[in-house]
């Protein structure tokens, strides 16, 4: 069984790098414009390591989330039918959306409003199990507990849905657990493997009954993991009475921040101090990025 641990307090921590980053890619055009060349936004579906495009088309009005979706807008938002592309209904989900949509406003971006939901209760977002796909790219490992936030995905899906992930591996080891890196993804002998220095979860051995598993490594080292739900979830896996334990606490802490000066004051120099650094940083062209990235290694 998976378990909650303090990494909530420490994933709210890392929503001022969050916001200030996009901010700052949506700030420059060429920022803005290289990202979405690498999108495929506009474009049909597509998904490294498996056939999104021709499982959906196999499909009936199928309904998608790109969850954890920044503002990347990476998800295409079309299907190929027999040569013809058509919209796909495809919702792009982020607990962040609310930052992420006054940013869009503020840069005029004609793109999707993100919706709000979070993966750890994404089944409260979402309680129709109703979804053909959920797609969770680089995200996962951010989140406060992914091992919940795969049981909810799962749990949301129709009976033949697929839960696609797609996560570098051991990304908070490579980030020292700043911000919201706070867990490591893994393959280990086809096993998807989550870890950080409080505990290690078996996906493979957790879905057991009600998912089948399939993860492999790509030669870029992108790990992947495409889920099929097969049964109901086991209901004692979507208990909420510690989550509302949490959640209640949680906001009884925000309470008390609001009302310290120091934590707001410490809240907004932290923010500007990250808006400064991402405004130059975005500001620099990929190839003066790279070549700063080298000197600081060899430094």
């Amino acid at each position: 069984m998976y378990k909650t641990d303090s990494t909530l307090d420490k994933w709210t921590k890392g929503i001022s790098y969050e916001v200030a980053f996009w901010s700052n890619v949506y700030r420059w055009k060429h920022t803005f414009d290289g990202m979405m060349n690498w999108s495929h936004y506009g474009r049909e579906i597509c998904l490294e390591g498996f056939d999104a495009n021709s499982f959906l088309a196999a499909r009936e009005k199928p309904v998608v989330l790109d969850v954890g979706c920044g503002m990347s807008y990476a998800t295409g938002n079309y299907i190929n039918h027999s040569g013809e592309l058509l919209p796909l209904d495809i919702h792009y989900v982020d607990p962040l959306a609310d930052y992420f949509n006054d940013i869009l406003r503020r840069h005029h971006r004609q793109l999707p409003a993100i919706e709000f939901g979070m993966m750890e209760y994404l089944s409260s977002f979402y309680p129709e199990h109703d979804l053909d796909m959920i797609i969770i790219q680089n995200a996962l490992d951010h989140s406060a507990n992914p091992c919940k936030g795969i049981i909810e995905a799962v749990d949301s899906l129709k009976t033949g849905g697929i839960l696609y992930l797609n996560h570098h591996p051991n990304e908070a080891e490579t980030e020292h657990y700043k911000g919201f890196h706070q867990y490591n993804i893994i393959d280990e002998n086809g096993h998807l493997i989550i870890w950080n220095k409080n505990g290690r979860y078996d996906i493979n051995e957790l879905l057991t009954g009600f998912a089948e598993t399939t993860v492999k490594s790509q030669e870029n080292g992108h790990v992947i993991a495409i889920i099929c739900k097969t049964a109901d979830v086991q209901q004692q896996l979507l208990d909420i009475r510690e989550d509302r334990q949490q959640l209640a606490k949680m906001l009884i802490d925000m309470s008390k921040s609001q009302r310290s000066i120091w934590k707001s004051i410490k809240l907004k120099v932290e923010y500007t101090t990250y808006n400064i650094i991402q405004f130059f940083a975005q500001a620099l062209t990929w190839e003066m990025k790279m070549s700063l990235k080298k000197v600081i290694k060899q430094a």
